[in-house]
This record gives structure tokens, sequence and C-alpha cells, in this order.
């Protein structure tokens, strides 16, 4: 895919749209009065240049050559996610269209280059959503493993199983695919998130199961986040639960510290309190949920609105969306000791922003995050990125691109990859677009 967006939305937002000033059609008569009447124009098209060039000081690209990454998905491809690799690259994974059904792809980037692709998987009664991606994780340089979702043919719309494959012989080959879950109940099983557990890999998922038992009537059903650890050679281990009431479609989020795993989810309570919260993986067992941040957001429904989470050693960033009190906000808050405590939360935007977030480190002091939101000048959606510094303390807002109005763009992914930034998205029925976003030296995404 060749759009460039990283380079025309600066262009794009800071051009006067001139389809929006209509002929004037005042009944005027006289040479004088036509001359005064193109006068006003005149004024109303420079004070709107005057406006927008205001309003793009804080539109431009970010700092350093930012650049379309050419990459192997293919038209009508979707649902990317970013994954690091043992030796420092990434690992680009994404759902296909193929044979009246879906490909599960990926492809691996090193040195500002795509170097490796291959398949994992394929059928034609796969469960695709925007917001419930697949992955593909490398858990070490040859022990991988892979997931995507599958409708059942004894269910509901959406009632859907989680497969997972596992490779050890870095992709190469697939095992055949078995399920983490193991209750065998036509329910929603989704929203999973691989990740390493020692020299075995974990996977976290939301669970619906009781939901489909019948569970708290006339609400919209219990979900459960649930976890098992996934063997070298395929076998499951015990299923735990982490929290008995989550929300039902907010993706969680987890990153790995020295100190082991931290989950991120949105949790709920009997009032509908829909506040985020984390546990931690200790020993094998997951401990006690606390809240990340109290909020007391009230909610009757799943605002579809997952956290992001990211981890430098013990270093942990979160960043999440809520509308608490009708406040639609992006925060982010830190953890110096593995996700154990949180510091107090800072606003990145308060400005009708989306949601939909990333967040990855630049070095021990300063992160970004990357979410959607409401662009300057047009109103339009558009993919923003903000640095912040563990202290509280932020950079400016920077805008990379224009977003299609609904979900078809997915959850924009963000990833930190050698010297920059990548972002990963889709762009509806054309393909996946990526950036690469360069740490300038003197530039607010510095390495230091």
């Amino acid at each position: 895919m060749t759009t460039g967006p990283g380079a025309a939305f600066p262009a794009t937002i800071c051009r006067i749209p001139l389809a929006v000033f209509p002929p004037y059609t005042a009944p005027y008569t006289t040479y004088t009065h036509r001359a005064m009447a193109y006068a006003r124009s005149i004024t109303a098209l420079l004070l709107l240049a005057w406006l927008t060039a205001l309003a793009c000081r804080s539109a431009a690209a970010p700092a350093g050559d930012v650049r379309t990454l050419e990459n192997p998905a293919g038209p009508g491809a979707r649902l990317p996610r970013l994954a690091k690799l043992p030796d420092g690259g990434l690992l680009m994974s994404w759902v296909e269209p193929a044979d009246n059904g879906h490909v599960l792809k990926y492809a691996l980037l090193q040195n500002g280059s795509w170097v490796r692709q291959g398949n994992v998987a394929r059928g034609a009664d796969w469960f695709i959503n925007w917001s419930d991606f697949p992955s593909v994780a490398a858990v070490d340089a040859s022990f991988w493993v892979a997931h995507w979702l599958v409708r059942r043919k004894d269910g509901r719309a959406y009632d859907y199983d989680i497969a997972v494959s596992v490779s050890r012989d870095a992709g190469a080959t697939w095992s055949a695919p078995a399920s983490p879950h193991r209750d065998g109940l036509a329910a929603e099983h989704g929203f999973a998130v691989v990740f390493p557990v020692q020299n075995d890999a974990g996977i976290l998922w939301l669970d619906g199961r009781e939901r489909a038992a019948g569970g708290q009537a006339g609400k919209s059903g219990r979900f459960a986040l649930r976890y098992t650890r996934i063997h070298r050679d395929g076998r499951m281990g015990p299923e735990q639960v982490i929290d008995g009431n989550t929300c039902s479609c907010c993706w969680p989020a987890v990153a790995v510290t020295p100190a082991g795993p931290v989950a991120a989810w949105r949790s709920r309570t009997d009032r509908e309190i829909r506040d985020h919260a984390t546990a931690r993986l200790q020993q094998g067992r997951w401990t006690r949920p606390v809240p990340l941040h109290r909020e007391e957001w009230e909610i009757a429904g799943c605002p579809v609105n997952g956290p992001a989470l990211a981890a430098r050693g013990l270093r942990v960033a979160a960043a999440w969306y809520t509308a608490a009190n009708d406040r639609p906000r992006i925060r982010t808050a830190f953890s110096l000791d593995g996700g154990q405590n949180f510091g107090q939360p800072v606003e990145v935007d308060a400005n009708h922003p989306s949601g939909r977030i990333g967040i990855a480190w630049m070095d021990d002091r300063s992160a970004v995050v990357s979410w959607i939101t409401t662009a300057p000048v047009t109103g339009k959606d558009a993919l923003a990125l903000r640095p912040l510094q563990a202290d509280g303390s932020m950079g400016t807002v920077r805008y990379l691109a224009l977003m299609e109005d609904g979900r078809d763009n997915g959850v924009p992914q963000l990833a930190a990859h050698e010297d920059g930034l990548v972002m990963a998205w889709a762009i509806p029925g054309r393909g996946i677009e990526t950036l690469l976003i360069p740490a300038d030296p003197a530039g607010p995404f510095a390495r230091r």
C-alpha cells in the first residue's frame, strides 16, 4: 500500500478547503457592490488561511522523515497486529480474504525492510470483527504462538471459539489448532492476548460462558477474564479466572517485565461501573485485581475501547479511554515497580477523543501514546501521537493521518522499532498502511 499519509496528512489538514465557500449570491447589482462582495470573500479566505496556519502549528507531522513502509499485505487485508521479535525487529500479522474465507499471515520487519513472510492458517468459518484481532507472537527465536477466531456452527452470530497453533521453527510450520477454553459451550470467547511466560507462553481472553449459561438476567451478561499457559508442545495448562466480571468487548492488554507479566482490562461491577483493573502473574497465579484508577464510569453497555500497556524493564506505561462524568478523555499512568503500583493519571487528550489507544516506550524516561481523536480545522477523525515523560510532562500532539469514519480502520497499532516507531492500521477496501517514524535526536520522539 502506498498512500503516504505520513507526508500527506499535514498538507491535507492544512489545505484551505475552497469548496466550503459557495459563490456569493447576494443581490448586488453595481460594480461597487460586487467589488465589496469580492473583498469580503477575500477577507474571509485570508482569515481562514490564518486560522488554518495557526492550527497547523500543532498539526505538523512528527519530527523526522516520516515515511510509508511498503508492506506485503494484499488488497482487502485488515486487522494488523504488531509484536516485538527477540532480536529487536517487529512481527506484523494480519488477515486477508482468500478462497471464500480468510488467511492469517505474518511478515518480519528488520532494518526498515520486510524480510520474510508466511501463512499460519486459513478457513471459511472465521469470525472477523474490527475490535477482536488475531495475532502471531514470537515467544523466543524458535517458539511462536498464533491465534484466530472460529464461528460456532451450533451457536448464535456472536458465538465463536479461539483457535491456537504453535510453531517450534519460527513460523515455518504450525501445529493443528487447539482451544485454550475447554467449556465446550456455544459462547463468546475472544479478545485474546498471547505473551511470554518463562520458556512457555500465556494467553488470556474474555470468556462469555456464564452469559451463555444465563447469568445476570436482564443485563448484557457476565463475562470473565481467563488465562491459561501454553506449553511448547502445544499442551494447555489449567484455566484460571483473573476477574469474574468484566466488560464484554474491550480488549485487554499485557506487558511483560522482569518481575513477570502485568495485565490491564476494563472490569465491571453490578452497578455497571466499568473502570480499568490490573493484575500480575506471580509464581503461576494471578494477583487479586486492583483498580488502575478509580473513575466511577457508569455505562450500561460496552464502550469497545480497551487499554494499552508497554514495559521497559520494571517501568510500565498504561494508557486508556474513559468518559466518566460525560467527559471523553485519554489518560496515562506510570508504574516503576513492574505494575504493582501506578501513579496518578495525566490527561493526554480531552478534546473529544475516540480512543483505540496504543503506547510504546522510546527510552527509560519517555513514551509515546497513539489514539484516534478529532482533528483541528477539519473536525474529522485523525490518528494522533503525543510524547510524554514518566514525570507526567507531555509534548505537542502530532497528527499522522485522517481516518475513515466508523470503525473499519480497526485499532491502529503502535510499536517501538530500532530507531523510531512503527504504526499500522487498515484502510477500508484497500489494505494495511504502515508508517515508520524515526526518532529525531532534536525532536519530540528523541531517544535519550
